[in-house]
């Protein structure tokens, strides 16, 4: 089901004076007591806060097609830790990397993991954000899922530069917000859910409505909890490719919301999957989708065809628990929100197609 608006929705508002959210905390950067090393290549530098973890090898769970894991933050509520990260996206032509966490704060850091600032959301009481996107002028886009609206961020965060939406089921409006991605024209697609009113709505970069299309159900373009999002290109030709969690699945649209596939059920085998909540697109095209349920990333080619996975479930370095976005850097590292670890991991998937062995 798709609706389409003319481009002057009235949710959208700007703002006529650019709202100050206080000064953001900022960190020591690239300055301050790094150590060189990394073995995920040159420009990836690790800093005391980051730890360097073996890679894993072989069995039915891990993949000997992965570098070395990177871990970044810890538990605590100060600059550089988490609390349950679940939203994270990079700058494609820095490759800084932000992070939202479950306490209402934002974080910015290198590449390497180095700590450079922090924000709050103006709100953060009644919940948390859930989705980001850099913009191709660097400004943070920041579907702030329990307040109904996008917010857009400058890219130090110490400006609101614009908001839209409001409660409601109508265009425009939001039940509760997922992810948020840009497609090449500065489109803006936003996942919304809840109250059998899972869709995806399409904004133009001001915010005004366009369209939007699904419903709540497990057809072609029906959604259970439409949650990590990415444009896929392939040649000229951009698709929205969209983790459709409850359903085990990904489904993939043009940008005007026409289905044009899906792959995945559920389970924990090969091309399988279990709640599926962030999904990536790879330098090479490979599609990486991190499994909540299955405590994993699962790496598949552009038809959907499962080429191995990383992790597996607990604590240790190169262990996920509850794993939930998921993104990738202009470089080809991975960055892993690994929710219920408190930490955000990072690896590089290395070689070419990865047989699973079971």
């Amino acid at each position: 089901m798709r609706r389409a608006r003319d481009g002057k929705g009235s949710a959208f508002r700007e703002r006529d004076a650019v709202l100050e959210t206080g000064s953001p905390r900022i960190g020591s950067g690239r300055g301050s007591g790094q150590k060189e090393g990394s073995s995920l290549g040159p420009g990836f530098v690790l800093a005391p806060w980051v730890i360097l973890v073996a890679a894993f090898a072989g069995g039915c769970s891990r993949t000997a097609g992965a570098t070395a894991a990177v871990e970044i933050g810890r538990l605590g509520a100060t600059l550089g830790k988490f609390q349950h990260p679940r939203a994270i996206a990079v700058n494609p032509k820095s490759g800084r990397v932000y992070v939202a966490d479950r306490s209402g704060r934002i974080q910015l850091f290198e590449a390497g993991g180095a700590p450079v600032l922090e924000w709050r959301m103006p709100e953060w009481e009644k919940g948390q954000p859930v989705g980001l996107a850099v913009e191709d002028d660097g400004s943070l886009l920041v579907n702030d899922s329990h307040y109904n609206r996008i917010l857009r961020y400058s890219a130090d965060g110490s400006r609101i530069l614009a908001s839209w939406g409001a409660e409601g089921k109508g265009p425009g409006q939001f039940t509760f917000g997922r992810d948020v991605v840009v497609d090449s024209e500065g489109c803006v697609y936003a996942g919304d859910y809840g109250g059998l009113n899972d869709r995806i709505q399409k904004f133009t970069r001001r915010g005004e409505f366009l369209l939007e299309w699904g419903r709540c159900g497990d057809g072609p373009g029906e959604f259970h909890r439409p949650q990590g999002m990415a444009i896929e290109r392939r040649g000229s030709a951009e698709h929205l490719l969209v983790a459709d969690c409850a359903n085990h699945r990904v489904q993939r649209f043009t940008r005007e919301g026409a289905w044009v596939s899906s792959f995945g059920k559920i389970g924990s085998g090969p091309g399988e999957m279990r709640y599926p909540n962030g999904i990536a697109i790879g330098l090479d095209g490979a599609i990486y989708v991190s499994e909540w349920g299955n405590n994993r990333v699962q790496r598949f080619d552009s038809d959907g065809r499962s080429e191995g996975v990383w992790g597996a479930p607990g604590r240790a370095p190169g262990e996920l628990s509850t794993p939930w976005e998921i993104a990738a850097g202009p470089d080809g590292t991975l960055y892993v929100a690994d929710y219920g670890n408190h930490r955000v991991q990072a690896f590089r998937w290395a070689g070419g197609t990865i047989a699973l062995r079971r």
